[in-house]
Protein backbone atom coordinates (compact mmCIF):
# COMPACT_ATOMS: atom_id res chain seq x y z
CA UNK A 1 0.00 0.00 0.00
CA UNK A 2 2.84 2.39 0.86
CA UNK A 3 4.58 1.71 -2.43
CA UNK A 4 1.44 2.35 -4.49
CA UNK A 5 0.64 5.55 -2.65
CA UNK A 6 4.21 6.76 -3.04
CA UNK A 7 4.18 6.03 -6.77
CA UNK A 8 0.85 7.78 -7.24
CA UNK A 9 2.00 10.87 -5.33
CA UNK A 10 5.32 10.98 -7.20
CA UNK A 11 3.68 10.56 -10.64
CA UNK A 12 1.12 13.26 -9.96
CA UNK A 13 3.79 15.64 -8.75
CA UNK A 14 6.01 14.90 -11.78
CA UNK A 15 3.09 15.42 -14.15
CA UNK A 16 2.45 18.75 -12.45
CA UNK A 17 5.86 19.96 -13.66
CA UNK A 18 5.02 19.61 -17.36
CA UNK A 19 4.09 23.14 -18.37
CA UNK A 20 3.22 22.29 -21.99
CA UNK A 21 -0.24 21.16 -20.96
CA UNK A 22 -0.85 24.62 -19.49
CA UNK A 23 0.23 26.33 -22.70
CA UNK A 24 -1.91 24.09 -24.89
CA UNK A 25 -4.91 24.52 -22.60
CA UNK A 26 -4.46 28.30 -22.74
CA UNK A 27 -4.34 28.18 -26.56
CA UNK A 28 -7.54 26.13 -26.62
CA UNK A 29 -9.25 28.60 -24.29
CA UNK A 30 -8.03 31.54 -26.38
CA UNK A 31 -9.56 29.92 -29.47
CA UNK A 32 -12.88 29.50 -27.64
CA UNK A 33 -12.74 33.13 -26.52
CA UNK A 34 -12.03 34.21 -30.09
CA UNK A 35 -15.08 32.30 -31.34
CA UNK A 36 -17.23 33.99 -28.73
CA UNK A 37 -15.90 37.42 -29.68
CA UNK A 38 -16.52 36.74 -33.39
CA UNK A 39 -20.12 35.81 -32.63
CA UNK A 40 -20.51 38.84 -30.35
CA UNK A 41 -19.11 41.10 -33.07
CA UNK A 42 -21.52 39.62 -35.62
CA UNK A 43 -24.43 40.28 -33.29
CA UNK A 44 -23.47 43.92 -32.71
CA UNK A 45 -22.79 44.53 -36.42
CA UNK A 46 -26.10 42.96 -37.37
CA UNK A 47 -27.90 45.03 -34.76
CA UNK A 48 -26.28 48.23 -36.06
CA UNK A 49 -27.18 47.40 -39.67
CA UNK A 50 -30.81 46.69 -38.77
CA UNK A 51 -30.99 49.97 -36.84
CA UNK A 52 -29.76 51.84 -39.91
CA UNK A 53 -32.37 50.17 -42.12
CA UNK A 54 -35.15 50.93 -39.65
CA UNK A 55 -34.02 54.53 -39.43
CA UNK A 56 -34.36 55.15 -43.17
CA UNK A 57 -37.28 55.08 -45.58
CA UNK A 58 -36.90 52.11 -47.86
CA UNK A 59 -38.30 52.59 -51.37
CA UNK A 60 -40.08 49.26 -51.66
CA UNK A 61 -43.10 50.51 -53.61
CA UNK A 62 -43.44 52.34 -56.92
CA UNK A 63 -44.41 55.52 -55.11
CA UNK A 64 -41.88 55.11 -52.31
CA UNK A 65 -44.43 54.88 -49.45
CA UNK A 66 -46.76 52.35 -47.93
CA UNK A 67 -44.51 49.41 -47.03
CA UNK A 68 -42.12 51.07 -44.61
CA UNK A 69 -44.27 49.94 -41.69
CA UNK A 70 -44.33 46.36 -43.00
CA UNK A 71 -40.54 46.25 -43.17
CA UNK A 72 -40.31 47.63 -39.64
CA UNK A 73 -42.73 45.00 -38.38
CA UNK A 74 -40.60 42.29 -39.96
CA UNK A 75 -37.33 43.63 -38.57
CA UNK A 76 -38.40 44.61 -35.02
CA UNK A 77 -38.81 41.08 -33.58
CA UNK A 78 -35.62 39.96 -35.30
CA UNK A 79 -33.74 42.95 -33.93
CA UNK A 80 -34.95 42.07 -30.41
CA UNK A 81 -33.59 38.55 -30.84
CA UNK A 82 -30.26 39.91 -32.10
CA UNK A 83 -29.97 42.13 -29.01
CA UNK A 84 -30.67 39.15 -26.73
CA UNK A 85 -28.12 37.14 -28.70
CA UNK A 86 -25.51 39.85 -28.12
CA UNK A 87 -26.19 39.64 -24.36
CA UNK A 88 -25.77 35.86 -24.41
CA UNK A 89 -22.46 36.25 -26.23
CA UNK A 90 -21.33 38.87 -23.74
CA UNK A 91 -22.05 36.54 -20.81
CA UNK A 92 -20.33 33.68 -22.67
CA UNK A 93 -17.26 35.85 -23.15
CA UNK A 94 -17.27 36.71 -19.44
CA UNK A 95 -17.55 33.01 -18.56
CA UNK A 96 -14.58 32.19 -20.80
CA UNK A 97 -12.66 35.07 -19.24
CA UNK A 98 -13.26 33.63 -15.76
CA UNK A 99 -12.11 30.22 -16.99
CA UNK A 100 -8.95 31.82 -18.33
CA UNK A 101 -8.24 33.41 -14.95
CA UNK A 102 -8.72 30.05 -13.19
CA UNK A 103 -6.44 28.35 -15.71
CA UNK A 104 -3.81 31.02 -15.17
CA UNK A 105 -4.00 30.61 -11.40
CA UNK A 106 -3.68 26.82 -11.68
CA UNK A 107 -0.34 27.18 -13.49
CA UNK A 108 1.28 29.59 -11.03
CA UNK A 109 4.59 28.63 -9.43
CA UNK A 110 3.31 29.00 -5.87
CA UNK A 111 0.75 26.22 -6.49
CA UNK A 112 3.44 23.93 -7.88
CA UNK A 113 5.63 24.70 -4.88
CA UNK A 114 2.75 23.93 -2.51
CA UNK A 115 2.18 20.65 -4.35
CA UNK A 116 5.87 19.76 -3.96
CA UNK A 117 5.85 20.48 -0.24
CA UNK A 118 2.61 18.56 0.25
CA UNK A 119 3.92 15.56 -1.72
CA UNK A 120 7.19 15.55 0.25
CA UNK A 121 5.35 15.72 3.58
CA UNK A 122 2.90 12.97 2.62
CA UNK A 123 5.66 10.61 1.49
CA UNK A 124 7.74 11.46 4.56
CA UNK A 125 4.87 10.72 6.94
CA UNK A 126 4.22 7.51 5.03
CA UNK A 127 7.76 6.10 5.32
CA UNK A 128 9.45 7.71 8.33
CA UNK A 129 8.37 5.90 11.47
CA UNK A 130 9.06 8.83 13.73
CA UNK A 131 6.53 10.89 11.73
CA UNK A 132 3.92 8.22 11.28
CA UNK A 133 0.58 9.38 12.57
CA UNK A 134 -2.70 8.26 11.07
CA UNK A 135 -4.46 11.62 11.55
CA UNK A 136 -1.50 13.68 10.34
CA UNK A 137 -1.06 11.42 7.31
CA UNK A 138 -4.77 11.66 6.49
CA UNK A 139 -4.69 15.48 6.66
CA UNK A 140 -1.52 15.77 4.55
CA UNK A 141 -2.86 13.37 1.91
CA UNK A 142 -6.19 15.18 1.74
CA UNK A 143 -4.40 18.49 1.34
CA UNK A 144 -2.29 17.02 -1.47
CA UNK A 145 -5.41 15.65 -3.17
CA UNK A 146 -7.13 19.04 -2.97
CA UNK A 147 -4.09 20.75 -4.47
CA UNK A 148 -4.09 18.22 -7.30
CA UNK A 149 -7.75 19.00 -8.00
CA UNK A 150 -7.03 22.74 -8.02
CA UNK A 151 -3.98 22.21 -10.23
CA UNK A 152 -5.57 20.01 -12.89
CA UNK A 153 -9.33 20.63 -12.77
CA UNK A 154 -9.20 23.71 -15.03
CA UNK A 155 -6.89 21.94 -17.50
CA UNK A 156 -9.06 18.83 -17.64
CA UNK A 157 -12.13 21.00 -18.10
CA UNK A 158 -10.59 22.93 -21.01
CA UNK A 159 -9.51 19.75 -22.81
CA UNK A 160 -12.82 17.98 -22.24
CA UNK A 161 -14.74 21.08 -23.33
CA UNK A 162 -12.69 21.23 -26.53
CA UNK A 163 -13.29 17.55 -27.25
CA UNK A 164 -17.01 18.07 -26.73
CA UNK A 165 -16.98 21.13 -28.99
CA UNK A 166 -15.10 19.36 -31.78
CA UNK A 167 -17.38 16.34 -31.64
CA UNK A 168 -20.76 18.08 -31.35
CA UNK A 169 -20.68 21.83 -31.86
CA UNK A 170 -17.99 22.89 -34.33
CA UNK A 171 -19.96 22.20 -37.50
CA UNK A 172 -23.04 23.98 -36.13
CA UNK A 173 -20.93 27.00 -35.15
CA UNK A 174 -19.31 27.27 -38.59
CA UNK A 175 -22.60 26.98 -40.47
CA UNK A 176 -24.44 29.41 -38.19
CA UNK A 177 -21.77 32.11 -38.34
CA UNK A 178 -21.63 31.83 -42.12
CA UNK A 179 -25.40 32.27 -42.47
CA UNK A 180 -25.47 35.22 -40.05
CA UNK A 181 -22.57 36.86 -41.89
CA UNK A 182 -24.44 36.44 -45.18
CA UNK A 183 -27.59 37.94 -43.67
CA UNK A 184 -25.63 40.93 -42.39
CA UNK A 185 -24.20 41.49 -45.87
CA UNK A 186 -27.69 41.28 -47.39
CA UNK A 187 -28.97 43.91 -44.97
CA UNK A 188 -25.98 46.11 -45.78
CA UNK A 189 -26.82 45.80 -49.49
CA UNK A 190 -30.39 46.89 -48.76
CA UNK A 191 -29.11 49.90 -46.85
CA UNK A 192 -26.68 50.80 -49.68
CA UNK A 193 -29.40 50.51 -52.33
CA UNK A 194 -31.64 52.75 -50.27
CA UNK A 195 -28.89 55.38 -50.07
CA UNK A 196 -28.56 55.31 -53.87
CA UNK A 197 -32.32 55.78 -54.29
CA UNK A 198 -32.36 58.68 -51.81
CA UNK A 199 -29.45 60.41 -53.59
CA UNK A 200 -31.05 60.11 -57.03
CA UNK A 201 -34.35 61.42 -55.72
CA UNK A 202 -32.64 64.64 -54.60
CA UNK A 203 -31.65 65.53 -58.17
CA UNK A 204 -33.85 68.25 -59.68
CA UNK A 205 -35.35 68.60 -63.17
CA UNK A 206 -38.54 67.40 -64.82
CA UNK A 207 -36.93 64.72 -66.98
CA UNK A 208 -34.68 63.62 -64.14
CA UNK A 209 -37.74 63.28 -61.93
CA UNK A 210 -39.48 61.15 -64.54
CA UNK A 211 -36.36 59.03 -64.85
CA UNK A 212 -36.21 58.55 -61.08
CA UNK A 213 -39.87 57.50 -60.97
CA UNK A 214 -39.32 55.05 -63.82
CA UNK A 215 -36.23 53.57 -62.15
CA UNK A 216 -38.13 53.24 -58.89
CA UNK A 217 -41.02 51.46 -60.58
CA UNK A 218 -38.74 49.06 -62.46
CA UNK A 219 -36.67 48.28 -59.35
CA UNK A 220 -39.74 47.50 -57.25
CA UNK A 221 -42.15 45.72 -59.57
CA UNK A 222 -42.26 42.54 -57.48
CA UNK A 223 -42.68 43.87 -53.96
CA UNK A 224 -43.99 40.66 -52.41
CA UNK A 225 -40.97 38.75 -53.69
CA UNK A 226 -38.65 41.26 -52.04
CA UNK A 227 -40.47 40.99 -48.75
CA UNK A 228 -40.52 37.19 -49.03
CA UNK A 229 -36.77 37.18 -49.64
CA UNK A 230 -36.24 39.48 -46.66
CA UNK A 231 -38.42 37.27 -44.47
CA UNK A 232 -36.55 34.17 -45.65
CA UNK A 233 -33.21 35.76 -44.75
CA UNK A 234 -34.55 36.69 -41.34
CA UNK A 235 -35.92 33.18 -40.76
CA UNK A 236 -32.59 31.59 -41.71
CA UNK A 237 -30.67 34.01 -39.52
CA UNK A 238 -33.07 33.46 -36.61
CA UNK A 239 -32.63 29.70 -36.82
CA UNK A 240 -28.85 30.03 -36.84
CA UNK A 241 -28.83 32.59 -34.03
CA UNK A 242 -30.75 30.10 -31.90
CA UNK A 243 -28.16 27.49 -32.89
CA UNK A 244 -25.30 29.75 -31.77
CA UNK A 245 -27.09 30.58 -28.52
CA UNK A 246 -27.46 26.85 -27.88
CA UNK A 247 -23.80 26.19 -28.69
CA UNK A 248 -22.44 28.84 -26.34
CA UNK A 249 -24.91 28.28 -23.51
CA UNK A 250 -24.05 24.59 -23.57
CA UNK A 251 -20.29 25.16 -23.76
CA UNK A 252 -19.93 28.13 -21.41
CA UNK A 253 -22.77 27.59 -18.93
CA UNK A 254 -24.29 24.11 -18.82
CA UNK A 255 -21.10 22.13 -19.37
CA UNK A 256 -19.14 24.10 -16.71
CA UNK A 257 -21.97 23.57 -14.23
CA UNK A 258 -22.05 19.86 -15.05
CA UNK A 259 -18.27 19.65 -14.68
CA UNK A 260 -18.44 21.47 -11.35
CA UNK A 261 -21.07 18.99 -10.15
CA UNK A 262 -18.81 16.10 -11.19
CA UNK A 263 -15.86 17.78 -9.47
CA UNK A 264 -17.72 17.91 -6.17
CA UNK A 265 -17.72 14.12 -5.92
CA UNK A 266 -13.95 13.67 -5.37
CA UNK A 267 -13.92 16.69 -3.05
CA UNK A 268 -16.70 15.13 -0.94
CA UNK A 269 -14.90 11.81 -0.96
CA UNK A 270 -11.65 13.41 0.22
CA UNK A 271 -13.33 14.99 3.25
CA UNK A 272 -15.56 12.02 4.01
CA UNK A 273 -12.93 9.31 3.79
CA UNK A 274 -11.35 9.10 7.22
CA UNK A 275 -10.16 5.50 7.38
CA UNK A 276 -7.13 5.74 5.09
CA UNK A 277 -5.08 2.57 5.21
CA UNK A 278 -1.71 3.00 6.74
CA UNK A 279 -0.26 -0.47 6.70
CA UNK A 280 3.28 -1.53 5.97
Amino acid sequence: MKIWLTLIIAILFAFNLFLEIDKEAMQILDASFERAMVAFGLAKALNATISLIQGTELSLTPVGIGLNLSVGEVLDPFNDMVERFSWVMLFSSISLGVQKILLTLSSKVFLQFALGVSAFVSIGVLWIKQLQNRLFFSISLKFFALLIIVRFSAIIFVYSSQLMYNALLDEQYQEATQVITTTKEEFEDIQKRNRVVMKTEKKSGFFQSLDNKYSSIVANLNISKQLDALQQSIDNATHNIITLITVFIFQTLLFPLFYLWILLWPVRWIFAYENLLHND
